[in-house]
């Protein structure tokens, strides 16, 4: 769930610049010169679209807007799935231990939230000079200094705007994995895209996103991206448009929501800035609620189903991270759509039985990641665990999910003792004792209410009756551009007789050419063995893509 740019480097303090952050010794890659060219960061994100309504939230949302829109705070803009830089930048400094109230994984991340906790314009204050009480996150000359210190500048309010025209080559139509289910034309073709993002004003903030798509067969099309508008406080924020989620630990794949499918039209009531737990409860630390409802497509066998997702998240200290993610997909055209129909599915009544007010498909899971910030070598650690079904907790009436799937790896923030390297290993299962056929699909609704939406998975984009192992690095030549270097090898069970294997390996660079010019770029070869599941010669593919955007902005 990327853009950025470059933190204006030793200029004197104004406004809309950084003050100055002085080279340190050894790091002589780090070009004064160039890094004086990049001048304002650019948040961006999509928002603003056409987006139908979701009717039974019709009333719900215009008591709450009437409610939160008078509050004396701003509504917390997104870094939305355009923005890659940012939440690399975040997970690195999280990881490091360098943001130790900070809810990570829950996506997408709130500008409020990142301000929060790198301690707000105290990001450019350097070691010899902070006060106490300042964040630590934001001090010292390493590269992890730098990198704070450039989020910090890049979360200022703003707006923007970020257009982008992308050359695209490829050997094969295909939809990328995690790309808001925008699809690349066979051969080659082009891109026209646009980001905005307003969050200047003080009760109001707005998002949007497009992209249109030319192919030489006459494959062409326009996709709506994560388009909404937002107004609340840091505590309680309500969002109403196309929304996109990501629940959990996960960056390369999640059990139950990720962007691997398009947005989709619906609310969301979630808190931007975590909240310090009180009283007896004080131990879970900063905690963080998000829950939606959306309207799915009509074109499937139950047309118009609802989407319902809550995550609930704690961070007791700063080594721990916790989470509880749920989804349900039930009502549409022909059901029961109404409150009681919410409720019985909440409740596990009647799952997967046939009928009006029984039919419900759900997900649900926890995730738990362990933070080891040592300074020779932190340590990032995660799980998450999820089941597709439900069934009863040891025999007893209380719901309980079944037929679990599994997400596990580990993130190295730094290598080699620099915090300009990274290393992540992810992987990521559902194909357990027989049970993998069973995910995101849902055969007792005719796939009515599988988990997909515009026939892209919701969940993890390996699929269902699947595993996958992937490797990514990273090298940065500054805050803001870095070398993306990705392996995986993604198997697929149940598609035929045989089971299809497709490794993949992909370059890429990410960059500003100045503080308006952003480039992007990346390699990619694929090898597909039974392709299908059927016994057969190998498939390959190769693709290529450029891309450069132009911004304007204006802000604080």
């Amino acid at each position: 769930m990327g853009g950025s740019l470059l933190a204006p480097r030793n200029r004197a303090p104004q406004n809309r610049d950084v003050p100055g952050t002085p080279q340190e010794p050894g790091h002589t890659w780090l070009n004064e010169g160039f890094c004086r060219r990049a001048g304002a960061w650019a948040r961006v994100s999509h928002f603003l679209g056409s987006s139908r309504n979701v009717p039974v939230l019709g009333c719900a949302a215009i008591a709450a807007i009437a409610v939160l829109a008078p509050a004396p705070a701003k509504a917390a803009d997104l870094f939305l799935t355009g923005e890659r830089e940012i939440y690399l930048a975040v997970d690195k400094l999280n990881a490091m231990g360098r943001l130790p109230g900070f809810l990570a994984n829950t996506r997408p991340y709130s500008a409020a939230a990142v301000r929060a906790a790198l301690g707000d314009n105290r990001a450019v204050v350097r070691a010899d000079s902070a006060a106490p009480g300042d964040n630590p996150a934001t001090q010292g000359y390493g590269f992890d200094g730098e990198l704070a210190r450039w989020v910090s500048y890049a979360t200022k309010p703003t707006f923007l705007v970020r257009g982008t025209a992308a050359l695209e080559a490829d050997e094969k139509r295909e939809t990328r994995a995690n790309e808001g289910g925008i699809p690349t034309p066979k051969g080659v073709s082009g891109r026209l895209s646009i980001l905005a993002r307003e969050e200047s004003t003080q009760f109001v903030s707005a998002h949007a996103s497009a992209a249109t798509f030319f192919g030489k067969a006459g494959e062409n099309g326009t996709r709506i991206g994560e388009t909404a508008i937002e107004t609340g406080i840091p505590s309680a924020a309500l969002q109403i448009g196309k929304i996109t989620t990501w629940y959990g630990p996960g960056r390369l794949g999640a059990l139950i929501f990720t962007n691997n499918a398009q947005s989709y039209p619906g609310v969301r009531l979630r808190n931007p800035v975590p909240i310090a737990v009180p009283g007896l409860l004080s131990f879970l630390g900063n905690a963080q609620y998000d829950l939606f409802l959306a309207r799915l497509e009509s074109d499937r066998p139950i047309p118009n189903p609802l989407l319902f997702g809550m995550r609930l998240a704690a961070r007791p200290n700063r080594f721990l991270e916790l989470g509880l993610s749920r989804s349900m997909i039930y009502g549409g055209k022909g059901h029961d759509s109404g409150l009681s129909a919410w409720w019985s599915a909440f409740k596990g009544e009647n799952t997967n039985d046939p009928g009006e007010k029984g039919l419900v498909n759900q997900i649900a899971g926890f995730d738990i990641t362990l933070t080891l910030p040592s300074p020779s070598q932190p340590v990032q650690a995660f799980l998450e665990m999820a089941g597709e079904d439900q069934a009863h907790l040891l025999g007893t009436f209380i719901p309980f999910p079944s037929k679990f799937a599994y997400v596990t790896g580990v993130f190295l923030p730094t290598l080699f003792g620099s915090a300009a390297h990274d290393l992540r290993v992810e992987w990521a299962r559902n194909h357990w004792r027989d049970n993998g056929t069973a995910w995101y699909v849902h055969s007792v609704s005719g796939g009515g209410y599988a988990h997909t939406y515009r026939n892209r998975v919701l969940g993890h984009p390996m699929g269902n009756d699947a595993q996958d192992l992937s490797i990514q690095g990273h090298h940065f030549f500054l805050p803001s551009t870095y070398l993306e270097m990705t392996l995986s090898r993604t198997e697929r069970f149940s598609l035929g007789p045989g089971k299809e294997t497709t490794d993949r390996a992909s370059a890429g660079l990410v960059g500003w050419l100045s503080e308006r010019v952003r480039a992007e770029g990346e390699f990619a070869l694929e090898k597909v063995k039974n392709p299908a599941g059927l016994p057969g010669s190998p498939a390959e593919d190769a693709s290529f893509r450029v891309a450069f955007s132009y911004q304007l902005g204006s802000g604080q």
